[in-house]
């Protein structure tokens, strides 16, 4: 499932989002909701684990005497991606969640 969601000027991303992300699983049961959540969960996880190892390869390009200022500025670049992403995905697992009511158990694997 692609999301997207939309955002006026005359309004906060936060309400955009919320209304889109209500036209999108408004009208869902519980076990597609839960089925959603789950897979949410796993990506969420995913995309922290990625936003971190951009981070730390930015980090260590920065205090890298050696490292030209291209590269230093493609990392930032790809550890803002990330962030971005992972900010994103916690945002729609926290809608899934606060619909459900519960935080669905994930299955091992």
């Amino acid at each position: 499932m692609r999301i997207v969601a939309s955002n006026n000027d005359d309004e906060s991303p936060g309400v955009g989002l919320k209304h889109d992300l209500e036209q999108i699983f408004g009208g869902m049961a519980q076990p597609e909701l839960e089925r959603l959540a789950i897979d949410a969960m796993r990506k969420y996880r995913a995309s922290v684990a990625l936003a971190e190892t951009a981070r730390l390869k930015w980090v260590a390009a920065e205090a890298d005497t050696g490292c030209c200022p291209k590269r230093r500025a493609e990392l930032q670049r790809s550890h803002e991606h990330a962030e971005t992403e992972h900010r994103a995905r916690q945002l729609v697992l926290n809608n899934l969640i606060n619909r459900l009511g519960f935080v669905p158990k994930v299955p091992a694997g």
